[in-house]
């Protein structure tokens, strides 16, 4: 009880601090609410390397030529199909971005003039990839007809029908059915609003106490280093799950963008990725003398996450040593899972992965940053 006591008034203390800065108001609510809007307008994106399955059930010569015609460009990566999945399942457990099923008797129709019908599904949380992907998909279509119709050992074009060789194209998104660009975006913006918040915070906030003298004088009374640390980093932490509020208030209010999935999920993975970010604060306030160096130092490793993250470019399309390296980014692994709850409603079980990840990072980073922490006179 003791021990809460101790905790309780350092945040009060923290809270009257807070409160009585207007500015520091303002950096927390309302910037944050403008960087929303404003890049929420005006972010978009490329696209490379795209999983793409097939679904033949036609399993012709034909299909199996047009299958093997997108394995080359770059554009997309093949594949297999699970025999005990469907298309959607697919899409929803993350195994590719785009299904294309070939119906059986598309040979036949194509060769006789019939327009064989294709059908394309499409991950839509990212409505800008999406929108290439099927861009892309009618272009290396387009170059696979013209292929077949020069072949002179084509059975087609003894037809000598004029609407020979023409595929009818059928797409359909799935989750983002009106290929809002705005879906992806604005996840990934509340993400990076709470990793800068929280990190930025929490390391001015140890260093500015260094600076004023007040550190030495927490760090000399009886109260224990895990308790002046609960005390100034808690107010943060619900600090910034408030902003999250405000940031889905807005998303909500402006672009039309609801949570698919479970509300309590986002908050849990929110609240496991905030001991990355604090930690991080934490070490890099152990580690400067002054705000400034804070800042330098905060800005720097936030804007290395940001790029390493998938908000501005794709994962998928970097090269396989800067994948490696975000691998090990957390802000790319949280960005993830604000897409697929908030867009897609994607499941606890089917973020395991994700949760194993952002808890193993925050114990690791939080842990460590504890430890440089030292209790000195």
């Amino acid at each position: 009880m003791r021990a809460l006591g101790v905790i309780r008034s350092f945040l009060i203390k923290e809270f009257r601090q807070i409160l009585r800065s207007r500015e520091m108001l303002v950096v927390l609510f309302a910037l944050p609410a403008i960087q929303l809007l404003l890049m929420g307008f005006a972010v978009t994106n490329e696209v490379k390397n795209l999983s793409l399955c097939f679904f033949d059930y036609d399993r012709s010569s034909l299909s199996r030529a047009l299958a093997a015609s997108f394995q080359t460009g770059g554009r997309f990566r093949v594949l297999p199909a699970p025999p005990d999945a469907g298309p959607e399942e697919l899409l929803a457990n993350w195994y590719c971005k785009v299904v294309i099923v070939i119906p059986r008797g598309f040979e036949r129709d194509f060769n006789t003039g019939r327009q064989p019908g294709l059908q394309v599904i499409s991950d839509g949380i990212d409505g800008n990839t999406a929108a290439l992907a099927n861009s892309y998909i009618g272009g290396t279509l387009a170059d696979f007809v013209q292929k077949r119709m020069q072949s002179r050992d084509t059975a087609f074009l003894k037809a000598r029908n004029q609407e020979a060789g023409k595929i009818n194209l059928i797409t359909r998104m799935s989750f983002n059915p009106d290929l809002k660009s705005s879906a992806g975006i604005i996840p990934g913006i509340m993400a990076v609003l709470v990793t800068v918040t929280s990190m930025l915070l929490s390391a001015i906030s140890l260093v500015k106490e260094k600076e004023l003298g007040t550190l030495e004088q927490l760090l000399v009374t009886p109260a224990k280093k895990q308790q002046i640390l609960a005390g100034k980093l808690i107010p943060y932490l619900l600090l910034t799950l408030a902003q999250m509020q405000v940031a889905l208030l807005l998303a909500r209010l402006f672009f039309w963008i609801q949570i698919a999935g479970s509300y309590t999920e986002l908050m849990l993975f929110s609240l496991v990725y905030l001991f990355t970010t604090l930690g991080l604060g934490i070490l890099i306030s152990t580690r400067v003398a002054s705000q400034q160096q804070a800042m330098f130092f905060s800005w720097f490793v936030m804007v290395v996450s940001i790029l390493l993250s998938g908000f501005f470019v794709p994962i998928r399309n970097m090269p396989a040593g800067i994948r490696l390296i975000a691998f090990f980014n957390p802000l790319s692994h949280y960005m993830t899972v604000l897409r697929e709850i908030v867009v897609k409603g994607s499941s606890l079980m089917q973020l395991s992965r994700e949760l194993i990840i952002l808890s193993v990072s925050g114990l690791v980073i939080f842990g460590i940053s504890i430890a440089s922490f030292r209790k000195r006179v």
